[in-house]
């Protein structure tokens, strides 16, 4: 899916996945701070951080926490529910290029690899492995079933995350509805 339809929808509805209301959605945040461990985190690196929801509950485990999302409407949201984390901060942009220059002990990745087609994925990945620190974890969620707008499956970008040589894998979380693995930074 492009960000002008990301776009398209969060105007539609401000939560077009119910992030504030979803079960789905709220267990999954939990297994996913879980998975994250306990902080506190330097710097973290949320990507795909939508309006916020799961960014608000990661802020009090970092020192620094940097979300990026490709939707306006998206971002002004997760600025208004960070607004009490100074630390935190909700940029908008298109990975992988709006991922920046840093030194994280943390990239969390959830519902959002599997919207980019191959070379944007390559190119993702390539920027994480200069970004995470040695030891760092990046923890990355999927949700199983497959849609016409995901290029990828889950099982497809988790595969091709633990075959890679600069991660190994820390543990895996996941539960029927999504995929939960942990790898960290060789």
């Amino acid at each position: 899916m492009r960000a002008v339809e990301f776009e398209r929808r969060y105007q539609h509805d401000g939560d077009p996945w119910h992030y504030r209301s979803s079960v789905y959605e709220h267990a999954k945040y939990a297994a996913t701070l879980s998975a994250s461990g306990p902080g506190p985190f330097g710097s973290a690196l949320e990507l795909g951080g939508s309006i916020g929801v799961f960014s608000a509950r990661l802020a009090p485990r970092c020192d620094a926490l940097t979300t990026i999302d490709c939707s306006p409407t998206a971002v002004a949201a997760a600025r208004t529910r960070l607004a009490g984390f100074p630390h935190a901060d909700a940029i908008l942009g298109e990975i992988p290029g709006a991922i920046g220059p840093g030194d994280h002990d943390l990239v969390v990745a959830s519902e959002v690899l599997y919207y980019l087609d191959d070379d944007a994925f390559e190119a993702t990945l390539e920027r994480l492995r200069e970004v995470l620190v040695g030891g760092g974890r990046l923890v990355a969620v999927h949700w199983r079933p497959s849609g016409p707008e995901r290029p990828q499956s889950a099982t497809e970008i988790h595969r091709r995350l633990r075959s890679r040589p600069w991660l190994r894998a820390a543990g895996e979380h996941g539960t029927d509805d999504y995929l939960l693995d942990v790898l960290e930074r060789t």
